[in-house]
């Protein structure tokens, strides 16, 4: 016989399962657990009675154990008046119970007694009224007799065992009667005589026939000095009921509401159930802002792809790309997150034009996207792709009544079914988009096996810095900064990290590192604090520069702590904030109104820090920003002073530049000056500050002294070296 298939199998397990599915509705799970609910609460309090009243015979019969000795003997025995003719005839039974064995001489007078009584014409003369009283106790009233319900004889009421036992029992309202047994002898001990309607139901006094009865409940105690004495306590089973109605009340009202709401779930999944199974497929696979894949079926289709067989002899089966968006924390940041939501939309929408609808595209979260092409084996022909993907993806989009702009930055890996898993192939693809954005953003980089030895160096890097940073491994280098006339007005502050193992680690290598990581922080302060001590050391030396200028990135600025580490180093120096001017690059200035960023430049500002926007035209400015900035300085990027002298230069841009400087009243400073030819350029443009190595290259602390000290014995440096720079100084 064939094996059934899967899917028989799976149907042949349902069609089982259905049924105790179909079972299992609220209202009868429901009836179920109140059916439960009251044997386990009813049984609960009918333990709890029982115990009680086995609690009150323990203390019953304390009570009874510590009376004489003598309380089952008779009253003439014990000398107690004799009781009435009307009690014996309440309770003549005590007359029928057989008489314990006589023992001593007690019992051969009560002999003697009896033989006289049973032969009358033995006995001596007697007076006649004393011979009449036992012949009314032999011979009672048989109405009387007729009378009496059964019962054991009660102690007197005037008997210390009796008043002790009401004291002790007339508090517990749930205890109706307590007898006293002994062999088979009982007598009453306590009834509680406020409950007529239950002494009326209650049955006889005597020893338990059974523990639960109605009205009234009966348990047993057995004494622990006497083996056959034996106390019965009956007690009132309404309030065990009313209590246990109460609480299932409580129970049945939280059942209702558990019922209720699993009522409402069942509901609420039959009308899912009812909804097509392609729509409930797409809703938990697609990304809900952008309707493109979410992360787990874009990486779900990327492993089936990937787990298939190849298909003809081709080198690779198709290419995964990684996309991120440039600009678009700018965006964020500036317009609020409707408008990323905004931007986002509109980027998918390109992405999905562009590509087609036969390529998986995905989102894998906040800016970054990712396309799988199966029918693509050419780079000529990614290249085109995206080419046009950066085309489109870069026009502009209206937010609001503004327009704004997204880069587009790509990693590409070219795959081979097999070769990689999942979790390889995206990492190439990351690490591809990485360099992408590393070296110019905007542009395609396609993975190439040199990217992972260049990351793992990146970590060993990251590693190396912690270390770096604590051990102090960092020195300070200094360029001058020359005006028109050739005088020094201040030096750029630059860290340089000579490592113990690897020698000089160039800055490139691990200023990415730190922004990244998150290091420029705390390297920060030491830079801060080491360019600090050089500018003091200097002082001291009667070569007090007007001022010291240093880098600082994106990251320190979004640190809350910058402006108070920065004010502290000054006075533990003794320096005011005019001793100090801040570089900040044109992309870091650029941020929006509503970043942390601006709020620390404008604070840095504020307190009299010199603000100079670093690499100037290599990125995108706005006048409104450098306006609202109180920017003191624009420096110029040295790709445009390297174009002097150039053929095919045009000036327009660096005429530009140094123009817009002069008309907001700031100073244009020129980087990486380094021929004559760029000096007379620039000085004949307008430009009022010089840097580069035509001047001076880097110098250590050290070198910077004495460099100084040479340019100070010159009478031609004495009348500048010493000036502040002033925004007013102009050019002759």
């Amino acid at each position: 016989m064939p094996a059934a298939s899967p899917t028989a199998k799976d149907a042949a397990e349902d069609a089982a399962v259905a049924p105790k599915a179909a079972w299992f509705t609220p209202g009868r799970v429901t009836l179920v657990a109140m059916l439960v609910l009251c044997g386990l609460v009813l049984t609960s309090r009918l333990n709890e009675a029982k115990s009680q009243a086995e609690a009150h015979g323990a203390m019953a019969m304390a009570i009874i154990e510590q009376g004489p000795a003598d309380a089952f003997k008779a009253p003439a025995e014990t000398g107690a008046p004799a009781p009435s003719p009307a009690s014996r005839a309440v309770s003549p039974v005590a007359a029928n119970e057989p008489s314990p064995a006589p023992t001593g001489k007690k019992s051969g007078r009560r002999k003697t007694a009896q033989t006289a009584q049973a032969n009358p014409a033995s006995q001596p003369d007697t007076d006649p009224s004393a011979a009449q009283a036992p012949t009314a106790l032999v011979a009672p009233d048989p109405s009387a007799q007729t009378q009496a319900p059964p019962s054991p004889t009660a102690y007197p009421a005037t008997s210390p065992l009796v008043r002790a036992m009401a004291q002790a029992l007339d508090p517990q309202a749930d205890v109706l009667a307590v007898t006293h047994c002994r062999e088979q002898r009982c007598r009453a001990v306590y009834a509680r005589a406020a409950q007529p309607a239950v002494a009326t139901a209650t049955p006889a006094a005597g020893r338990c026939t059974a523990t639960l009865g109605w009205p009234a409940g009966c348990v047993t105690v057995s004494s622990q000095r006497v083996p056959d004495d034996v106390v019965s306590v009956r007690f009132d089973l309404r309030p065990v009921l009313v209590s246990a109605a109460r609480d299932l009340g409580v129970g049945l009202l939280l059942l209702g509401g558990v019922a209720w709401v699993w009522r409402r779930a069942r509901s609420a999944q039959a009308a899912l159930n009812m909804v097509p199974e392609p729509q409930l497929r797409q809703v938990a696979q697609n990304d809900a802002l952008t309707g493109l894949l979410n992360r787990v079926a874009f990486e779900s289709a990327l492993k089936r792809h990937n787990e298939a067989e190849s298909i003809g002899r081709m080198e690779t089966d198709g290419c995964l790309m990684y996309f991120d968006l440039d600009r678009f924390k700018f965006i964020n940041d500036t317009h609020g997150h409707i408008a990323g939501d905004l931007v986002l939309k509109t980027v998918a929408q390109r992405l999905r034009y562009t590509l087609g609808g036969g390529v998986m595209i995905g989102r894998l979260g906040g800016d970054e996207f990712a396309a799988l092409l199966t029918d693509v084996s050419s780079r000529a022909t990614i290249e085109t792709i995206c080419r046009v993907l950066i085309e489109q993806v870069s026009k502009p989009i209206m937010i609001g009544e503004v327009k704004e702009w997204v880069g587009l930055s790509i990693g590409a890996y070219m795959l081979k079914r097999g070769e990689l898993n999942l979790g390889e192939m995206l990492h190439r693809a990351d690490l591809a988009m990485y360099e992408a954005k590393r070296t110019g953003r905007g542009r395609l980089v396609f993975y190439d096996a040199s990217m992972d030895a260049a990351a793992r160096s990146r970590a060993q890097v990251q590693a190396d810095l912690r270390n770096a940073i604590d051990e102090r491994q960092f020195f300070m280098v200094y360029q001058p900064q020359f005006d028109a006339f050739d005088r020094v007005r201040g030096v750029e502050a630059m860290v340089r990290w000579r490592h113990p193992a690897r020698g000089m680690v160039p800055p490139e290598e691990f200023i990415p590192v730190a922004e990244q990581s998150g290091l420029i922080v705390p390297l920060g302060k030491v830079v801060i604090d080491m360019v600090c001590a050089d500018l003091v050391a200097l002082r001291e030396q009667r070569l007090a520069l007007p001022y010291v200028s240093m880098d600082v990135s994106l990251r320190q600025l979004t640190d809350a702590a910058m402006v108070d580490d920065v004010q502290e180093a000054l006075q533990r120096h003794g320096l005011n904030t005019s001793d100090i001017e801040f570089e900040v690059s044109e992309s870091t200035a650029m941020v929006g109104l509503a970043g942390k960023e601006t709020a620390t430049l404008k604070k840095l500002s504020a307190l009299a820090f010199r603000i100079a926007i670093d690499d100037f035209g290599s990125g995108t400015s706005s006048m409104g920003r450098l306006l609202d900035l109180k920017v003191d300085k624009l420096k110029i990027d040295g790709m445009f002073v390297q174009a002097i002298g150039q053929p095919n230069f045009n000036p327009a841009l660096l005429e530009l530049m140094i123009d817009l400087a002069n008309r907001l009243g700031v100073k244009s400073v020129a980087e990486g000056v380094e021929t004559l030819e760029q000096v007379a350029w620039l000085r004949k443009a307008g430009c009022q500050m010089l840097q580069g190595n035509f001047f001076a290259k880097p110098m250590t602390h050290g070198q910077l002294l004495n460099w100084l000290l040479m340019q100070a014995s010159d009478a031609s440096f004495a009348s500048g070296i010493w000036k502040a720079t002033q925004p007013s100084d102009a050019l002759a």
